[in-house]
């Protein structure tokens, strides 16, 4: 019950005009990457107003957040679980990662993936799930295991970058180009001698290498 509570207070923040928005924004359509997934609309202030209210939230119900067809729905469980990360961390990680079927758009990914995905592993010194991920045939665990190396270069640990970009200089999707490139410009903040000797001795996506050298343009 508590979770129809929460889908109907997301639900009364949007509307079909949003809703129609959003579907047109993630790619809702048919033969698009998010064909199949429901919106109602509702703005991500609000939904962490939500996610706020509802912070007390057994797991239970947020794995069933999580698994709703609803994406805003799947969106505040994830806000939630981020929230949850900083008490019960080897709880968290066990549904996230149970439930990546339903991280299932790049808004979804990018929201959670370095701060829960990403955090456990580099507290824990490990990157064992970040290339079970990357070596997965899914596009979104694909996504995370990239988005995931941004914890290890907020701690100054460069290199899983490098090496998650090397192996999906080939990926067949923008998305996980767009992905990479974001991820090698936050390494060239750090490193520019590291980004330009990357870029240098390997053959990038032209969108790739558009984000990665973001940074470099801004400071000419």
């Amino acid at each position: 019950m508590l979770t129809k509570h929460v889908i109907e207070e997301i639900k009364s923040f949007g509307s079909p005009s949003s809703a129609k928005q959003c579907e047109r924004f993630f790619q809702g359509g048919p033969g698009q990457y998010g064909y199949g997934d429901e919106f109602c609309g509702t703005s991500v202030p609000d939904l962490r107003k939500v996610a706020k209210k509802y912070s007390n939230i057994p797991f239970g119900e947020i794995e069933k957040l999580l698994q709703n067809s609803l994406h805003e729905a799947r969106f505040v469980a994830l806000i939630l679980l981020i929230e949850k990360f900083k008490i019960v961390p080897e709880e968290v990680i066990r549904i996230y990662l149970a439930n990546t079927r339903f991280i299932n758009n790049w808004d979804l990914v990018d929201v959670a993936a370095y701060r829960i995905c990403g955090a456990y592993c580099q507290k824990n010194n490990g990157t064992g799930i970040i290339w079970r991920l990357a070596k997965s045939d899914n596009l979104w665990e694909n996504r995370i295991a990239m988005v995931s190396s941004f914890a290890f270069i907020k701690n100054g640990k460069l290199q899983l970058t490098i090496d998650l970009c090397e192996h999906f200089l080939n990926h067949p999707h923008h998305l996980m180009h767009k992905a990479c490139g974001w991820m090698l410009r936050e390494v060239g903040k750090r490193d520019t001698k590291l980004l330009l000797d990357f870029i240098k001795s390997h053959k990038l996506p032209g969108i790739m290498k558009s984000y990665a050298l973001e940074i470099i343009r801004k400071s000419i």
